[in-house]
């Protein structure tokens, strides 16, 4: 249990197509190379679907190994990134990146969180609805504004 996680916002600078989906894998790429244990939490299973795909694709001098939560049970060793839209087991990850429509409410149970915030009007109002529940809770989030490739 982190009592204290870290929470950090990574802020889309600008609109850019797939915008948000796209700094996620960013991020990932970022925790991953760190050698973090990454769990990218999506809003539902489409959006995972999606994510799963991309980051196959998003930059081609990258390599991510990762797989869908739902498919990880089926092998002995899972990746180092799992994406789902259920939350893990927070002994399973060292960095859970967000895209959840609504804050983790079990924050101190993770060691870290990254919210990622696109640069639409509903992504940014969003952002600042999970900010805020943070800092009502105690916690002083990190932000980190991003341009978009």
């Amino acid at each position: 249990m982190a009592l204290n996680p870290r929470i950090d916002f990574y802020v889309l600078a600008r609109p850019a197509p797939n915008g948000r989906l796209r700094l996620a894998c960013r991020v990932t790429e970022k925790a991953y190379r760190a050698g973090h244990r990454i769990h990218l939490l999506t809003q539902d299973e489409p959006q995972a679907n999606t994510l799963d795909d991309l980051l196959w694709t998003f930059s081609q001098s990258s390599f991510i190994p990762h797989s869908l939560a739902t498919q990880a049970s089926d092998v002995d060793t899972p990746p180092p990134v799992l994406v789902g839209s259920q939350l893990p087991a927070p002994a399973s990850v060292d960095t859970l990146i967000s895209l959840a429509g609504e804050p983790i409410g079990s924050y101190a149970e993770f060691e870290r969180i990254a919210e990622i915030v696109g640069a639409e009007e509903e992504e940014k109002l969003a952002g600042r609805r999970h900010y805020r529940f943070y800092r009502e809770h105690g916690l002083i989030p990190n932000t980190h504004t991003i341009s978009p490739h």
